[in-house]
């Protein structure tokens, strides 16, 4: 159970969630769903074996790339990324291993992950890029930077800029509470907007429909079926992390967190848990709170005060959760010279 992986990152409250409840949803190709404001997908060969899903959703300006977090593909910035393609060209990368892009067997390290973005903004002829990622997503984007800062604009951490290195002993010491995960029905997994809404009613938001069918695989009959990604491919991306070089980075970044405060923020369905399980989620609570704190404060000594914004009360998806909030700090941020 401890290694099941999904979207999540991996020291908030939201990854416990998606962390456990990967084992029963899935992975996989991605799916067409019939939207009018799709964008256009394209896959980009990058060596024998490995070709990665880019979306497009178009735009003029300065080019800037989504990058999603561990178990989540670019289709989960598909209702968001609309509001950056006034002022910029817009792209949505999914990392090797999920989605459509290829599972080969190696290169599930940070660097090589690092290296994958370069490969795809060559094959664009892109020279400077913004990233914009979320989750776990930031290792990437904080090795990129560091391995090749003359090919970066801006960097921009969707809750995404923390310490991920002790991941497995963080874990142990913040209990997961069972409840936190409602049992999937058969109702649940009758369809992607079943599932779709069982994800959204366990995190507290709206989980989009369009990444459920980018990360799951159906039955003819359209009941959810089981994983294309095997929980191995997100373990070695774990195993691979280290402490981030924030150091090293030497264009503009923003950072924006989710803080919880409340335990019933850290768990939406904390009033029906049972005894045992609410004394689990408090356990879970103070140690991930201060941590959470602690890489704040962190990020801000390190890189000599960038950008930061906090947001009390957020969901980890926070570009979902508080839509509007972010996408006003993300245009002031990406206007600025």
């Amino acid at each position: 159970m401890l290694f099941s992986i999904t979207s999540l990152f991996i020291e908030m409250r939201s990854f416990l969630f998606c962390f456990y409840a990967f084992c029963i949803i899935g992975s996989i190709q991605a799916q067409q769903v019939n939207h009018p404001d799709l964008p256009k997908v394209r896959l980009i060969a990058l060596e024998p074996g490995v070709t990665l899903e880019l979306l497009d959703w178009g735009g003029a300006g300065d080019p800037v790339m989504f990058l999603a977090g561990l178990g989540n593909t670019a289709h989960v910035y598909e209702n968001f990324a609309y509001h950056f393609t006034t002022n910029h060209r817009v792209y949505g990368l999914t990392r090797r291993g999920y989605g459509a892009s290829s599972q080969p067997l190696y290169g599930y390290d940070i660097p090589t992950l690092a290296q994958d973005i370069k490969g795809v903004i060559d094959t664009l002829q892109i020279e400077r890029i913004t990233l914009i990622g979320h989750s776990i997503a930031g290792d990437e984007m904080t090795a990129f930077a560091s391995t090749y800062p003359e090919r970066v604009r801006k960097l921009v951490y969707l809750d995404a800029a923390y310490d991920r290195s002790d991941f497995v002993t963080l874990m142990r010491k913040a209990p997961y509470p069972p409840q936190a995960q409602p049992v999937m029905s058969e109702v649940d997994s009758a369809s992607s907007f079943t599932v779709s809404t069982y994800l959204s009613n366990m995190f507290g938001m709206q989980y989009p429909e369009t990444e459920v069918l980018a990360t799951r695989t159906f039955n003819v009959d359209g009941k959810l079926k089981g994983s294309v990604t095997p929980d191995h491919i997100g373990i070695k991306i774990i195993m691979s992390l280290e402490p981030p070089n924030y150091q090293a980075i030497q264009c503009p970044s923003l950072a924006v967190y989710a803080v919880f405060n409340h335990v019933n923020e850290l768990f939406p369905n904390y009033q029906d848990f049972d005894q045992r399980n609410k004394l689990m989620a408090h356990q879970a609570m103070e140690v991930l709170k201060p941590y959470v704190l602690n890489q704040i404060q962190y990020f801000m000594d390190q890189t000599e005060g960038e950008q930061v914004v906090k947001f009390d009360g957020a969901d980890h998806f926070i570009f979902l959760t508080h839509e509007r909030e972010v996408v006003s700090e993300l245009l002031e941020f990406l206007s600025k010279p």
